[in-house]
């Protein structure tokens, strides 16, 4: 109906939790209703550096902090923007690590597993029955985006080994930011892609 439940971080205000989140880009809720949520929408840039906020925190689901894990940068938990998040059904916790063109799976405590480059640069990421959707927007479309031999579009693949079985491709492969950045897939599997550079 619209009525707040719980608010997470002081609006307006950036910085650290529990009294401040920087750059909330996702949030998912595992199923013990701890709440996950990816912060740092600026790692992807020329201007980032350590310095960058580039981290995932963790609050219980009344909201109280638990912990915050990863950083700016390019080896294991650390992220680029960490854009989205998905959780499977062994509770791996997979992050589309858009600036570092890769899919990161963890576990829900931060401790690395293993990352999928086959999906390209993710803005966005879904699961369902056993299935993979990568979104994809700005592979070769924006100047600090650069991935030769890339294209943008949504990719599907298998959850169990990260195969890409195929490519949706961007309807319109204009510069910048063009096809699906959010993405959901319903139970008959039809895919909804929000589009931001189209506004659609």
């Amino acid at each position: 109906e619209g009525k707040v439940l719980l608010t997470i971080g002081t609006p307006g205000v950036a910085g650290n939790p529990p009294e401040a989140l920087t750059e909330p880009t996702c949030i998912v809720v595992a199923r013990n209703g701890e709440i996950l949520i990816s912060e740092g929408h600026s790692g992807q840039y020329d201007t980032a550096g350590p310095q960058t906020v580039a981290r995932i925190s963790k609050f219980t689901k009344d909201g109280k902090f638990i912990k915050s894990f990863g950083k700016w940068g390019s080896g294991p938990t650390e992220f680029r923007t960490p854009h989205d998040m998905a959780i499977d059904s062994q509770g791996r916790l997979l992050v589309a690590d858009r600036g570092n063109m890769r899919i990161q799976i963890l576990d829900q405590d931060g401790v690395f597993i293993s990352e999928w480059k086959q999906f390209s640069r993710p803005s966005g990421v879904c699961l369902r029955n056993g299935m993979i959707y990568v979104a994809d927007s700005e592979s070769n479309g924006l100047p600090f985006a650069t991935h030769p031999g890339w294209k943008r579009g949504i990719r599907v693949g298998r959850l169990k080994d990260g195969q890409v079985i195929y490519r949706i491709p961007d309807p319109t492969e204009v510069k910048g930011t063009s096809g699906a950045e959010g993405l959901a897939v319903d139970a008959k599997r039809n895919l909804y892609g929000g589009e931001v550079g189209q506004r659609q």
